[in-house]
Parts: structure tokens; C-alpha cells; sequence
């Protein structure tokens, strides 16, 4: 089963980790929550997949989704991710929407919040 728990809602920005397969079923688990908790609090967003085994194109289009909404309110987003997940992401277009990094603190560098 795929969840989402939110790590911390700071003034600056939400840090939120998803764990579990971000295929059709996962996706279908964690959107509502991952959205709600992201794009909703219209800050800067880091978004760990750092316990995310699998990201299929539905998991893809979601990241893209939410970095597209928290664009419109002026606030970026960073993904933590490695492994096949970020060899996926690594490999597609959607670094331009936004970085894909190893850890927390390389997030808040690239979001500007350190």
C-alpha cells in the first residue's frame, strides 16, 4: 500500500515522504494526499520518494501536476529520490519543472529555503 506522511509544515515549506509503488493503484492511494498537503499550502515543496520502490508514468504525471500547480503560486518543488526511481526521473524531461536530488539538505538548497 502506498501513503504519503507529511514531515513537516513550516512557514518556509512542506516537506512531505511517499512511500510504497507510484503506479495506477498507488497513484490512486496517494494523490488526494499529496496534492492536499503540496500544492494547497502554496509554498516551496520537497517531495521525498525516497521510499518509493517503483514510479510508473501516472506517478510521473502526478510530480509534474503538482510542480505545475505550486509554479502558478510562485513556489518550487524538489524531489529526493535515488535508485530506479530516480534513474526514471533522471531520464525524462521533468528536471526542468524541478531538480531531483539525493537528501534533504541538497532540497532546501535548490528551493532556497536552506
Amino acid at each position: 500500500m502506498s501513503d504519503v506522511e507529511l514531515v513537516e509544515a513550516g512557514e518556509a515549506f512542506t516537506h512531505v515522504a511517499v512511500r510504497g509503488k507510484l503506479d495506477a493503484a498507488g497513484v490512486g492511494a496517494v494523490e488526494l494526499t499529496l496534492t492536499s498537503q503540496t500544492v494547497a499550502r502554496r509554498k516551496p515543496a520537497i517531495v521525498d520518494l525516497g521510499a518509493v520502490d517503483f514510479i510508473g508514468s501516472l506517478g510521473v504525471g502526478l510530480l509534474v501536476s503538482i510542480a505545475r500547480s505550486l509554479r502558478g503560486h510562485g513556489s518550487p518543488m524538489a524531489v529526493i529520490a535515488s535508485g530506479p526511481v530516480r534513474a526514471v526521473l533522471d531520464g525524462m524531461t521533468v528536471t526542468s519543472l524541478f531538480p531531483v536530488v539525493q537528501g534533504r539538505e541538497e532540497a532546501l538548497r535548490a528551493l532556497g529555503v536552506e
